[in-house]
């Protein structure tokens, strides 16, 4: 039974880091086979991870783990595909298994301040790449730094991720539209689009289109849903804000 938790921990840790499903269900299955397991089914959605093993004894175990609290990053899936690599090479002692998964899991990110700042930064082209020139790229980049921290602060109090990023792109586009109203006159749709394409779901809605093309469509059409709705809710916290102030036609 550890060695079944431990691969839904690695397995589970894969799918919140923002790993496809194919590529949670075959990591999974090709480390029970490399711990002997006789057959492995292993079921995954967006929220949820099924696994039915068997062993040699002539036994059927089966275990369910509920999935939430994403938090896309891309480093910890590769160092979870070594892992399993590893594992399928020469197979470790489970807690020597479990110490690296926790190692992975627990691995230090950016501070809070340079995640700001890349935001900024990214923002900031964005809006160049729209049109915008030297103020528009200020005035976003600015907002795009206040939202990341706005994202981080909500992230507590609001557990609903579409909610939280309505909010935050609320409170952004009050931002912009203050600015823009009783401030420096710029283009505001540049900084604005810069915003919106920073903090748009691609990553998973890319997985959810690699889902459905390798058959897992109801996992692929949660997915997608999930990104549309946060995509509408971005959209419509950004421009009804403007909306309200008049900042926009």
């Amino acid at each position: 039974m550890q060695c079944i938790r431990c691969i839904l921990d690695a397995g589970e840790l894969i799918l919140k880091s923002g790993g496809e499903i194919s590529r949670v269900e075959d990591t999974m299955t090709r480390m029970f086979h490399a711990y002997g397991f006789l057959r492995a089914d292993v079921f995954t959605i967006t929220s949820s991870i099924v696994v039915t093993v068997y062993t040699k004894e002539g036994e059927i175990l089966t275990q369910t783990r509920r999935v939430s609290g994403y938090d896309m990053n891309l480093e910890r899936v590769h160092e979870m595909n070594q892992l399993a690599r590893d594992v399928c090479t020469s197979p470790m002692p489970l807690h020597e298994l479990e110490r690296r998964i926790d190692a992975i899991r627990t691995s230090p990110e950016l501070s809070g301040w340079k995640m700001a700042l890349l935001y900024g930064a990214v923002a900031a082209v964005f809006s160049v790449f729209f049109g915008g020139g030297a103020a528009e790229a200020f005035f976003g980049g600015a907002t795009g730094m206040g939202l990341c921290l706005l994202l981080q602060l909500l992230e507590g109090p609001v557990t609903n991720a579409i909610v939280r990023y309505a909010l935050a792109a609320v409170l952004g586009g009050l931002f912009l539209g203050v600015t823009r109203k009783y401030g420096i006159d710029y283009a505001i749709e540049p900084a604005l689009m810069g915003n919106i394409m920073l903090v748009i779901p691609g990553i998973p809605f890319t997985n959810a289109i690699r889902d459905m093309l390798n058959g897992d469509t109801m996992s692929g059409m949660l997915r997608m849903s999930e990104s549309l709705l946060r995509t509408i809710a971005l959209a419509a916290g950004f421009v009804g804000a403007l909306a309200m102030l008049g900042s926009i036609s």
